[in-house]
């Protein structure tokens, strides 16, 4: 395998970052509006799906590009971003699941009487299920934040590989990523770092001209 296996693979990584980007602007936008209009919320969910398995199949094409450079940075790059994705994942499960059942119990929908011991125990059981969860999405976020790092070290270790402008375009966009994972990590900043992801997935995605 050669420098042009490689070269096919993170050009396809550039242009599902093109989709990223698009996808990211999207989720905003559809975040917005579901505070005024409550099912957009449910089309918003489908868009992050979309996005967290752009990320696991973006990931794995890095990884490719890796094993045919024998790089761990791009290696470590996909098995960081995939274990992130799905902790993300699962965090957001946990935590939905924890909301759901302490407000239906709260609203007597299970049946209990929202005071008995039974409820308390539901509230304190699933509360804890909620925890776990934010716990989940913390971690997910560092492994984050590691997995961009990576991959900047990547680009910048092999930016003789590729035209100047789309290596330094790939690292840089690797930067916005990785500082914008670190702004979501407080989410109060969390907006800024959604759209400096935003762009650094736009520069990223001109990987997509290697081919």
């Amino acid at each position: 395998m050669s420098n042009k296996d490689a070269n096919k693979n993170l050009a396809t990584f550039g242009m599902l970052c093109l989709i990223l980007a698009i996808s990211s602007i999207i989720s905003f936008v559809f975040g917005i509006a579901s505070w005024f209009v409550s099912f957009v919320t449910y089309i918003n969910w489908a868009v992050l799906a979309v996005i967290m398995v752009l990320m696991i199949i973006g990931g794995v094409f890095v990884g490719k590009a890796g094993d045919t450079l024998n790089d761990d940075n791009a290696r470590g790059f996909r098995t960081k971003i995939i274990i992130a994705v799905i902790l993300v994942f699962v965090g957001f499960i946990l935590i939905g699941v924890g909301f759901a059942t302490i407000w239906a119990t709260a609203t007597g929908q299970t049946g209990l009487n929202p005071g008995s011991p039974e409820a308390i125990q539901i509230y304190v059981t699933y509360g804890i299920l909620i925890l776990v969860g934010i716990v989940l999405i913390i971690v997910g976020a560092v492994f984050e934040i590691i997995a961009w790092g990576k991959l900047k070290r990547f680009f910048d270790s092999k930016l003789a590989m590729f035209p100047e402008d789309i290596g330094k375009s790939a690292k840089t966009g690797s930067f916005l990523c990785q500082l914008g994972a670190i702004f979501n990590i407080t989410f109060i900043l969390a907006p800024i770092g959604a759209i400096l992801k935003v762009v650094g997935y736009f520069m990223l995605s001109k990987l997509k001209d290697l081919e």
